[in-house]
Order: C-alpha cells, then structure tokens, then sequence
C-alpha cells in the first residue's frame, strides 16, 4: 500500500480509457494502404501502443498486454505478418471477418463472426480479411507490453518497406 491517499480521480487518469477520448487513426498503417488500398484500416488504442510503437498519450501504459479495436472496412484486409515474439487475439465484437494462418508455406482460412476468437501463437503468419460488405470492428491484443515490429513475408513490397524504413530509422538514431 502507499502512505499517499487513495484518489479515485488520480486513479482514472492513469487505469481508464473511454472512447469519448478516441478517435480511430486511420493514419498508423497508411504505410500499409499505400502499398495497396484494400489494405485500409483504422485502430484505436485503449492500454499500450500495439506493435505500430507509435505515440498515443491517451492510452493507459501497459504492463503486460496491449489492447485496441480495430475497424476493417468491406473488402479490406490486414495483410499476413508475423510476430516472433507475441500471441495475437482477435476477438470480433462486430461483422463476419476470415482469418489466415500460413505454415510451412500453406495458408489456411478460419472464418470468424460476431463474438469468435482466435489466438495466433508467435510465429506463425497471420492476416485478417473482411470479405463482406460491411464493416467489422475487433478487439486485437498483443501479449506484451512493447511487441517487436512486426515482419511481412520475404519479397513481399510490405517486407521491402520495414527494411527500408527500420534503415531509416537506424540512420536517424546515429
């Protein structure tokens, strides 16, 4: 226990995140959308900062989870990527999405609706896809609280830009 008073005011700034607060950021995977529109989705943060790193004053800091929703438009999907060294859940609070897992080179559809999960252990490549013509919102946690960027599969444009862009951001480091 702290010798400090407890403040239910203190404590909601640090632990609570209401959506009145947030808008859904279109713009954290644009990089993605550039290489290819269908790829268009938006995340909104509630504890951590998800694998995009990016900063987000708003969220609560997590300690050992990240946590977002994530809107994927009719026809748009998130394109396969791995995680080394995180599980990935997707839980669908709205719509009908397809998740893909590919091992040893073969890919495999589990199709999901409202109210299903999958978790993806690290390392295994894994995508979502909505093929309907409505939107679909998801939960989408990580199980750290600071996930490596993730990789895209090799010779794919996706996995030429973070090489590129982790170069960047080396060279900006020095």
């Amino acid at each position: 226990m702290s010798e400090k008073p407890f403040s239910i005011q203190e404590f909601e700034k640090k632990h609570v995140a209401r959506l009145s607060d947030r808008s859904p950021d279109w713009n954290v995977l644009s990089f993605q959308e550039e290489v290819d529109p269908k790829y268009r989705r938006a995340q909104m943060r509630y504890i951590g900062r998800g694998a995009t790193a990016n900063n987000d004053a708003k969220v609560i800091e997590a300690d050992h989870f990240t946590l977002s929703t994530m809107v994927l438009p009719a026809g748009c999907e998130g394109p396969s990527h791995l995680h080394e060294d995180v599980e990935e859940v997707f839980f669908i609070l709205k719509g009908k999405i397809t998740a893909t897992l590919t091992v040893d080179g073969q890919t495999f559809e589990v199709p999901l609706n409202t109210r299903d999960c999958i978790s993806v252990p690290p390392g295994y490549y894994r995508g979502i896809r909505n093929d309907t013509d409505e939107e679909a919102l998801m939960l989408v946690m990580l199980g750290t609280n600071k996930p490596q960027l993730p990789s895209y599969p090799e010779g794919s444009a996706l996995e030429k830009l973070r090489i590129e862009r982790k170069k960047e951001r080396e060279a900006a480091m020095k």
